[in-house]
């Protein structure tokens, strides 16, 4: 066991309400007691967990009302440095095909990945540069309407969409967008109305407005 699964493991242990002696650490982990020490204060020290120890039960446990600190970690999700430019590099090729959609989301892990791939010193190639995903850009829209389809898409909301047929004549269609799909062909959005058998699936380069239903007149 690597230290960081003991440190997962003795955040399982002393976040239960009993908590955990140092003897049942030690035991479960099969460590010394001078390990079990320095993991404890990595976890103070390092992720700012709030661990106190209970001289009255002689067990450590999470304070849940301790001073945790601004920046309060536990031990989760591990990577190398290798792993984590691997998952900046496809996090970097998949915002590429939606920055609008995507990018939000995509952000708060790229500046994170990025600093503790700074902290490491570990070599940035630019694979996203080198590697090319060849997908349509995102067909001409307003800001506003496009705004409206990805948040009546993110929260599942109805929404009325002004389409505009192959012959120039303009209608609406009422439902709720279930699944945006991009392919090599370009972008549709798949839209569900309670009385339809199954969603139907607009072309996103069709749409002259879309409109959330708090938007709407009617």
């Amino acid at each position: 066991m690597n230290r960081n699964q003991r440190m997962s493991r003795i955040n399982a242990l002393i976040s239960r309400p009993q908590g955990a002696s140092l003897t049942r650490i030690m035991e479960d982990l099969e460590v010394s007691r001078a390990t079990v020490n320095r993991d404890l204060q990595a976890l103070r020290d390092g992720m700012n967990a709030p661990i106190v120890y209970d001289r009255a039960r002689g067990v450590y446990r999470i304070e849940p009302d301790g001073n945790a600190g601004t920046r309060y970690m536990l031990p989760g999700l591990w990577l190398t440095p290798a792993q984590a430019y691997a998952v900046l590099t496809l996090n970097n090729m998949v915002e590429k095909i939606a920055p609008n959609v995507l990018g939000p989301f995509l952000d708060p892990m790229r500046v994170l990945l990025k600093r503790l791939l700074g902290e490491a010193d570990f070599p940035l190639h630019g694979l996203d540069r080198k590697i090319e995903i060849d997908m349509p850009a995102v067909p001409a829209m307003g800001d506003l309407d496009f705004e409206n389809l990805v948040e009546a898409l993110i929260h599942e909301q109805p929404a009325r969409f002004t389409v505009r047929t192959k012959a120039g004549l303009e209608h609406t269609v009422d439902g709720t967008p279930v699944k945006l799909r991009i392919t090599a062909a370009g972008w549709g959005v798949q839209v569900r109305h309670p009385s339809a058998a199954g969603p139907v699936t607009i072309d996103v380069a069709d749409i002259r407005k879309v409109a959330v239903a708090s938007e709407r007149d009617d």
